[in-house]
């Protein structure tokens, strides 16, 4: 059960995070606040921080069921995750650094559960 709020928190994070950035991108965002505002309550944008509350909300359960050294570092797989999604839906480019950095951010979190 504890992976499993510890994937549904990641999930609901990553994809809080793609649902800002599609926002963002679509956006007219200016330094101004109604220009913030209007973005805030754009439809993505709105919907992504509801899936990033929910995910924090879900991340308190997973504090209580993990050690603090081991849940937020495992968080670090997120980050390799959005660079794959990126990719496929903000058509960022995947580079030889970003893959290095990838496989270094996974063998890290598997050292955490050893």
């Amino acid at each position: 059960m504890k992976f499993f709020l510890l994937l549904m928190s990641m999930s609901l994070g990553i994809t809080g995070q793609l649902l800002l950035k599609r926002g963002v991108l679509a956006s007219s965002l200016e330094p101004n606040i109604p220009s913030i505002l209007k973005t805030i309550f754009s439809p993505l944008v709105f919907s992504g921080f509801v899936f990033y509350g929910i995910s924090a909300i879900i991340w308190l359960f997973v504090l209580q069921k993990f050690p603090l050294s081991v849940a937020y570092p495992s968080l670090a797989v997120t980050y390799a995750i959005i660079v794959l999604f990126s990719f496929l839906f903000v058509n960022e480019p995947i580079t030889t650094n970003k893959i290095i950095g990838i496989i270094l951010i996974f063998l890290g979190v598997t050292f955490l559960y050893r």
